[in-house]
């Protein structure tokens, strides 16, 4: 019986961990509320949570072979990826949640840093819409990233990272985590700009 007792504290305990973590997340500048898409029968759904601890446990390995890396997942707190494939079924919920995500970041004062709008190729489909924001938490380091692709293949891409990046490393986090609209940016500290 008290087995039985010890392990039911410990379930309750660990899940008060992840409770207070989580919330400590959500009230982070760089959480945003991505909200619950819907999968299309027969498209690609993926939805990954990665939350600080596997995060911090993923850097102590990391440390060992490529301490930049650990460097930069010691101040994740999470990564949100959301990959939706539409059809006629949740087209438009999802077209509609990513065009409302991106108009209540520009309200909250979100800074888009990247804007990519393709053209209708010739049979009238239209190209790739991305749309890349961060919130900064000073003048060289950003508190969150939110990418949001509406693909040309009919796939969503959906992406919320939050934590404590350096602006020189957000290219660095892009390739890590194989965000290609990441991986091409490039910003410039104080520090190269006075060089």
């Amino acid at each position: 019986m008290k087995n039985y007792s010890f392990r039911t504290c410990l379930m309750v305990a660990g899940l008060t961990l992840a409770t207070t973590a989580f919330a400590n997340v959500t009230e982070d500048a760089g959480y945003v509320d991505l909200g619950k898409f819907t999968a299309a029968d027969g498209c690609e759904y993926v939805e990954v949570n990665i939350k600080s601890g596997l995060l911090k446990f993923a850097a102590k390995i990391a440390a060992i072979h490529e301490p930049e890396a650990a460097e930069l997942l010691i101040n994740i707190k999470l990564v949100r990826v959301n990959v939706v494939g539409m059809d006629d079924t949740n087209r438009k919920d999802t077209v509609g949640r990513i065009t409302a995500i991106r108009a209540d970041l520009e309200t909250k004062g979100w800074e888009k840093i990247v804007t990519v709008r393709e053209g209708k190729d010739k049979k009238g489909h239209k190209g790739d819409d991305v749309a890349v924001y961060i919130k900064t938490a000073s003048e060289d380091a950003i508190s969150g990233v939110v990418v949001t692709v509406m693909e040309k293949n009919g796939e969503a891409i959906i992406v919320n990272i939050v934590g404590h990046i350096r602006a020189e490393q957000i290219a660095d986090l892009g390739e890590r985590l194989d965000i290609k609209e990441l991986r091409r940016l490039k910003i410039s500290t104080k520090a190269e700009a006075g060089a």
